[in-house]
């Protein structure tokens, strides 16, 4: 046994058939009985003093076990504790061992060959084991007894006799690693492990790291990872190590993390930095296309290498270059994952303040690339580099200079096709706007003012220095100056002596040698400056006679010269000497040649004498100096920043519009994350912010619940949440806020503010300290309320009571005296919205089925009704305020809502203001205000001419809103009162009933007959009210009645009707335009008209020919448009009066104005989608809109065709007609026009049946063509079709209707296209078919 060599086998079976006769072969298995005992003698080897080497011993026993490992005889079962604790101990004992016979550098060859021996079947037998028991611990369970409270304890594997294989686990990892920290290299000769050996080891960690449940737990992957540690490290690993995790990382891609953090305890614990490089180079060098094909591989590695450059980012970056290039590759997942390494670097390496240039060049270019990655072609990769942008944003990792180019390419993907890019743009602006470096407060008006004022500054003080330097210039040589003026006086008696002798002597004795040695006191090459230098230190130094021969000598040298240019006491023969000089001129030279002798001393000490000035001043100075550059450095810094802020402003002011866009996309997440920004940006005060804060208002109104309470969350923080201050600080900014959203908003977005504040009082977010504010600041109690802010806390009290009426009811009598006092005369829209808070009193005017209660009445002598008469009758004079009509509608609303008998008050109303209006009629007139009120409309009539038109006109809108209502009065709350009062009276009868029932049953068994002419049943009830026929009746009775007031009553009714009075009045105004040409009173005439006409059928009849002739002959738009929308109501009242009229509604959709046509394909959709208009032929005036050049009525007409393909076969029915009337030849439609259209309505057919009885009815429609035009829109029409094989074998069978059509080279081209589709996707038969059918 001590010869023989133990080899790790590849398999279990190898070592019974040994390859080498030196080679360890197990010769006979040991039996399954003899295993229990045989097990239990190793264990007490291993305990005794064999120790480590009793695996030796017992290697066959081990062997045997793991070779029935998977039986299921209890023994087996028994016998695994049992070898596995013996074998974890020897490993344990063998790790001592090996430490201390290691250690010992005397050991005998034959020593080294049993330890070797040990410790590699020790280790064999424990990787064998341990692959055994994990690969039984990962089977499903049989055991139908575990429930789901016992599903976690099963997991840990923990069964009766305490078995836990995750604990075991952790502890044979541990004794492995303990046994290859040792250096049992030692063991072998040469000094290398075996290869065999390592991966051996190895492979049983990475067989581990295949469970996910063994992944997950922390403790057992860390000893795994350290494990492996040791193997890359000491064992030479690292190359397999590599190739392994790339291996795991295609087949699991659940280990992307945890081997990423494995390859960080290689690189931060073990040093092996050479790994990160290999696993690198491995994935650069994958094949592109086979990366696309593998998505879940590719996913893998992509999320390896992001983590992996995030936890060791420092190994990564030497290798990025390898990853590079996986940016123009087909994968997106990779190119994604190079992305996000590229981020993890920036973040982790490039991120602080003392970078150096080359650490510099390198973040920039990485930005570069992030940069390329937001307009790659893959949305998916858009989207995460946007994504990578917010993340640098969050970590302020992008470089200010950066920025702004960056954000314009960002606001680019605002349109971008794909809606996760768009929201990851505006996640970005949204982010960079909370992390902005710039200003709390982004106002781009207010940066540009203080950019303006700073400017200013900063020049103030650049030019204020200017001035310091110039008038401290000026001192510094004054004081030269003067400090050289003393010097010169010094010296200026003994120069002038000097001078005067030096001429003096000269005269007497001129010889000719006198040049020459002029010639000799300057040199040749000596410059002006020296020889003035020269002169001056002569001076300075006492030696004036040799100056002034420098002097003479220089005025030869140097002629024309400064200052010699301007000595003029030249002598007759040329000579430029001032020696040559006369007598007489003697003194004059003399005075000449001391002034040039002064001007070079004085220039000689300036230099100095100002370096000595400004050295002084310098000293006493700097402190002053050195503030003032400060202030100036401060101060263009000031200005820079606040550029870099006004740059910032203009480029979210420039991203505003595109969000806005957002928020009217279909997606969700546009629509949440637009909200999102908009409320960041009004926090920040970016400009013009409320016109998407406005537009987000109207999603309140949305369907899905998501975005209403994404709305209703955004409005909640912008306007209900303040910050510090005490209960009544936080109540007033509420109001304040409230105030603000109803200043500038229009009927729409009052309409959706309305919907907040309901929501808002029902969640409890408007607090009744809020409602009481309000009602402080409508009676005007709140000191310094002003009437604007009165009127909107109105308002705001009026959409509050939506949810709770208690706020209005519980104030009546404050919203009556101040509401409809003194204030309401003169501001009629503060009246109306009094009449609007008034109408939320009677509640919901949608009854509950079942519910019974009293209407919210008032009597018709209450102050309400009659404060509201006065200030309509104190208005209707006042021809300047437009408010006046809202307010005659909402007060008459108001009297028919709220009022017990609104007929009679609005008589007397009419009345009234009839009165009143003929009283302005003319001064001429004295009788009229003393005409009693009965007679009023009968004189008003025939002195309509004389009224003016403003008065006119609000007099025939109030009839108009009269009739109106009191059409909606009857229909709705006298129907209504009936029926309840009808209900109330049954719910009695009932009671009594259900009272004497049971008597009532015991008395009609002996009943046989009825006595009464009525049959009654044996509770007393008649056969109708037996049946439940009594209602239906009644309903009958009572609605025919209300038909007779309306037909007989109102309109009709002569002079006991309440409007028939002024009947004769808006029929003279409707037929006389000419006299009655003015606009507005036109207006009012037409839409009383018509609210005549829909009270009464026959007094529509007669004068539906009058409306029609308004709508063709009318020159105002706005007559029109209301004309059309009047006969939409008369439709739906009286179908029948208004179905030969219908052809005139088609034919305002060519009318020029978009308004007319636009209210006209509204119109006809309503009455089309409700069956009230039948779909013809003349639909194809519809279809022309589909063109029109207003957008709008382009798209309405788009919408209008979707949805009437929804309504069974409706366009398919009329399809053919409208083809027809489309390409006739007086329709002056373009063939491009045609095409157009009906390529978009062919679109909506799709079922096969249709499409080949389209075919036959197209074909035929060939024989009743006129001209060549028509042939070739129904070729065209049959080219668009998808044709089956049916539908191509109708199409020959039909061969004979276009036959002689196909000489037209147009039609026979569209007869063409559909062979050659055909060819693509029908049969060959079928193919040949339509071959022939084409060529005849």
């Amino acid at each position: 046994m001590d010869e023989v060599d133990f080899v790790i086998p590849l398999s279990k079976g190898e070592l019974r058939t040994g390859n080498a006769t030196a080679q360890y072969v197990v010769e006979e298995l040991t039996s399954i009985r003899q295993l229990l005992g045989d097990t239990r003698d190793f264990k007490s080897a291993v305990l005794s003093t064999k120790g480590c080497f009793a695996v030796i011993d017992h290697f066959d026993t081990l062997y045997s076990l793991l070779c029935h490992f998977r039986s299921n005889d209890k023994i087996i079962k028994e016998v695994k504790p049992i070898a596995w604790n013996g074998l974890l101990k020897a490993a344990q004992k063998e790790s001592q061992t090996l430490l201390n016979y290691l250690g010992d550098r005397n050991a005998d060859r034959q020593a080294h060959r049993q330890h070797l021996t040990c410790l590699k079947m020790t280790c064999y037998l424990l990787c064998q084991m341990i692959e055994e028991f994990e690969a039984e611990s990962v089977q499903p369970t049989t055991d139908t007894s575990v429930t789901k409270k016992q599903s976690k304890s099963a997991r840990s594997k923990v069964d009766a006799s305490g078995w836990d294989w995750e604990s075991e686990r952790e502890l044979a990892i541990t004794a492995i690693g303990q046994l290859v920290q040792l250096n049992t290299a030692r063991l072998w000769e040469p000094p290398i492990v075996e290869e065999e050996f390592v991966n051996m080891l190895a492979c049983t960690c990475y067989k581990l790291l295949e469970n996910v449940e063994v992944s997950r737990n922390k403790t057992t992957r860390v000893a795994i990872f350290q494990l492996l540690g040791i193997l890359v490290k000491k064992y030479n690993h690292s190359l397999g190590a590599s190739l392994k995790i790339i291996q795991l990382l295609q087949h699991f891609e659940h280990l992307s993390s945890p081997l990423a953090q494995a390859v960080e305890i290689f690189v931060k614990e073990f040093g092996m930095k050479n790994i990160v490089s290999d696993i690198l180079r491995e994935i650069g060098q994958m094949d592109s296309k086979e990366l696309a094909r593998d998505n879940s591989g590719t996913k893998a590695y992509a999320a390896f290498v992001v983590e992996l450059s995030e936890k060791v980012p420092s190994a990564v970056l030497p290798c990025i270059s390898i990853l590079l290039c996986k940016l123009d590759e087909e994968s997106n997942n990779m190119r994604s994952a190079v992305l996000g390494v590229i981020a993890e670097l920036i973040l982790h390496c490039f991120t602080n303040e003392d970078l150096d240039e080359k650490q510099k060049s390198t973040r920039d270019q990485f930005l570069d690339l992030l940069e390329d990655a937001v307009y790659n072609v893959n949305a998916y990769v858009r989207n995460k580099a946007l994504q990578i942008w917010l993340r640098l944003s969050n970590a302020s990792a992008i470089p200010l200079p950066r920025q702004y180019e960056l954000l314009k390419l960002v606001s680019g993907r605002l349109q971008d096709c794909s809606s996760m890019v768009r929201k990851s743009a505006v996640q970005f602006f949204t982010a960079y706007l909370k992390n902005n470096p710039f200003a709390a407060k982004i106002s781009q008006e207010e940066l540009q003012t203080n950019l303006d004022v700073e400017t200013e500054k900063l020049e103030n003080l650049v030019g204020q220095e200017e001035e310091n330097e110039d008038a401290e210039n000026d001192r510094n040589r004054a004081v030269c100056e003067k400090e050289g003026q003393a010097k010169w006086n010094a010296v200026e008696a003994k120069m002038k002596e000097a001078i005067s002798e030096l001429l003096g002597l000269e005269a007497s004795s001129m010889d000719e040698e006198m040049p020459e040695e002029k010639e000799l006191l300057v040199g040749e090459e000596e410059s002006m400056n020296s020889v003035k230098l020269r002169i001056c230190k002569l001076m300075t130094d006492g030696s004036f006679v040799e100056a002034s021969k420098l002097l003479q000598a220089a005025s030869d040298a140097f002629v024309g010269t400064a200052p010699f240019h301007r000595n003029d006491l030249k002598d007759s023969q040329g000579d430029g000497s001032f020696l040559d000089s006369s007598q007489e001129e003697e003194n004059t030279s003399v005075e000449h040649i001391l002034e040039i002798a002064k001007e070079m001393f004085l220039e000689s000490l300036v230099p100095s004498s100002v370096e000595k000035v400004v050295e002084n001043q310098q000293q006493e100075n700097t402190e002053q100096q050195l503030q003032e550059v400060n202030e100036i450095t401060k101060q263009k810094l000031l200005v820079q920043y606040l550029k870099a802020c006004l740059n910032f402003a203009r480029q979210i002011q420039t991203a505003m519009p595109l969000v806005c866009q957002m928020l009217n996309s279909k997606q969700n997440s546009d629509i949440l994350e637009a909200i999102e920004f908009f409320v960041t940006a009004f926090q920040f005060g970016v400009s013009n912010v409320m016109m998407g804060i406005k537009r987000m208002q109207m999603l309140v109104l949305s369907k899905e619940q998501l975005i209403k309470e994404a709305v209703m969350g955004a409005y909640k923080r912008l306007y209900l949440t303040t910050e510090g201050g005490n209960q009544r600080s936080h109540t007033l900014a509420v109001v304040k806020n409230l105030t603000a959203m109803t200043e500038t908003a229009n009927t729409a977005e009052l309409f959706s503010l309305e919907q907040l504040v309901i929501e808002f009082v029902k969640e409890g977010d408007i607090s009744q300290s809020v409602i009481q504010m309000l009602w402080e600041r409508f009676s005007m109690k709140m000191p310094g309320t002003t009437a604007s802010e009165s009127r909107a806390a109105l308002q705001l009290l009026g959409m509050a009571a939506g949810a709770e009426v208690d706020i209005v009811r519980s104030n009546f009598e404050i919203l009556v005296a101040e509401g409809l006092g003194e204030r309401a005369c003169t501001d009629f829209q503060f009246a109306a919205d009094t009449c609007t808070a008034l109408l939320k009193m009677a509640g919901s005017e949608k009854v509950k089925a079942g519910a019974h209660e009293t209407p919210y009445k008032f009597a018709a002598d209450n102050e309400i009704f009659s404060r509201l008469l006065v200030v309509l009758i104190a208005g209707a004079s006042k021809l300047e305020d437009s408010s006046y009509t809202h307010l005659v509608k909402q007060a008459i609303a108001v009297i028919y809502r709220i009022a017990e008998h609104p007929d009679q008050i609005c008589t007397k109303l009419l009345q009234d203001v009839s009165t009143v209006i003929l009283s302005c009629q003319s001064d001429d007139d004295p009788g009229t205000e003393n005409e009693n009120s009965e007679d009023i409309f009968e004189k008003a009539t025939p002195r309509v001419a004389g009224i003016h038109p403003g008065y006119l006109a609000r007099l025939i809108n109030m009839a108009g809103e009269v009739a109106l209502k009191q059409l909606v009065h009857l229909d709705v709350s006298v129907a209504g009162e009936l029926k309840r009062r009808r209900a109330v009276k049954q719910e009695d009868r009932d009671r009594k009933r259900l009272g004497r029932r049971s008597s009532t049953v015991r008395k009609s068994i002996s009943l046989t007959r009825s006595t009464s002419k009525t049959k009654v049943s044996a509770t007393g009830e008649s056969v109708e009210e037996e049946m439940g026929l009594t209602a239906a009746i009644a309903d009958d009775e009572e609605a025919e009645y209300i038909r007779k007031i309306c037909e007989n009553e109102i309109v009709t009714g002569g002079s006991h009707g309440l409007l028939s009075q002024f009947a004769p009045m808006i029929l003279k105004v409707c037929t006389n335009p000419a006299v009655y040409n003015n606009e507005e009173l036109q207006i009012a005439a037409t839409l009383a008209l018509s609210r005549f006409m829909v009270l009464s059928s026959v007094f529509c009849e007669t004068h539906l020919q009058l409306l029609f002739t308004i709508l063709e002959k009318s020159p105002h738009s706005a007559i029109r448009a209301n004309t059309i929308v009047a006969f939409g109501d008369l439709t739906i009242r009286f179908p029948n009066l208004t179905e030969p009229w219908t052809s005139h509604l088609y034919a305002r959709l060519l009318d020029e104005s978009s308004n007319v046509r636009t209210y006209t394909i509204k119109v006809l959709a309503l009455l089309i989608f409700n069956d009230m208009v039948k779909v013809k032929g003349q639909i194809s005036e519809m279809a022309t809109c589909l063109l029109d050049k207003d957008e709008k009525i382009a798209n309405l007409a788009k919408l209008f065709f979707s949805e009437l393909s929804k309504k069974g076969n409706a366009i398919y029915n009329m399809l053919p007609e409208m083809i027809s009337r489309l390409s006739q030849p007086d329709s002056a439609m373009e063939k491009e026009s045609f095409q157009t259209i009906i390529r978009y309505l062919f679109s909506f057919i799709q079922k096969e049946k249709q499409l080949e009885v389209l075919v036959e009815k197209l074909c035929h429609r060939f024989r009743a063509t006129r001209c060549d035009r028509q042939w070739h829109d129904l070729a065209f029409c049959l080219s668009l079709l998808s044709y089956s094989e049916r539908s191509l074998r109708k199409l020959s069978e039909n061969f004979a209707c276009f036959a002689d059509k196909l000489v037209d080279d147009e039609v026979y081209n569209s007869f063409f296209s559909i062979v050659q589709k055909a060819r693509k996707t029908c049969k060959q038969d079928v193919k040949v078919t339509a071959k022939r059918t084409i060529n005849g």
